[in-house]
């Protein structure tokens, strides 16, 4: 007989964070974004704890910070979700579907060992548990 183990966050997860800092300039912030080819990461404050996540979505309110033709200016904490959600990496990844199917809008949970940033793990991580467990058979 063949005993099945759960797959865990942490053989899935990215540890790759993307972390931004808390004062970041807003405009660097968003380069990284676009250039990093992520939609959303990770917000640190000086003592390396995560206190928010800065989102694409968070980002669109740059398009009303604007004044007079200038560029907006502020920092990654003006405009992250001081929400966020986190997982541990022993969490199993069909939890974690579940989790993702209950609130669509989310993209990517923070992995986090007690107050330690581990990773992130996206949907897309998810899908390779999928694939790993479909390459088994």
């Amino acid at each position: 007989m063949r005993t099945h183990v759960l797959p865990l966050v942490r053989s899935f997860m990215d540890t790759r964070t993307h972390a931004l800092s808390e004062d970041d300039d807003i405009l660097v912030a968003v380069r990284r974004l676009i250039d990093e080819g992520v939609t959303d990461a990770p917000v640190l404050d000086a003592e390396g704890q995560v206190v928010g996540m800065l989102s694409e979505y968070g980002c669109l309110r740059l398009l009303s910070a604007g004044r007079g033709g200038e560029p907006p200016t502020g920092t990654v904490r003006d405009f992250m979700a001081e929400r966020f959600t986190a997982v541990p990496p022993t969490m199993d990844v069909y939890f974690v579907a579940g989790m993702f199917l209950a609130d669509p809008t989310q993209r990517r949970f923070v992995v986090m060992d007690g107050d330690r940033l581990e990773g992130v793990i996206t949907r897309k991580d998810i899908l390779r548990a999928v694939r790993s467990g479909l390459d088994d058979r």
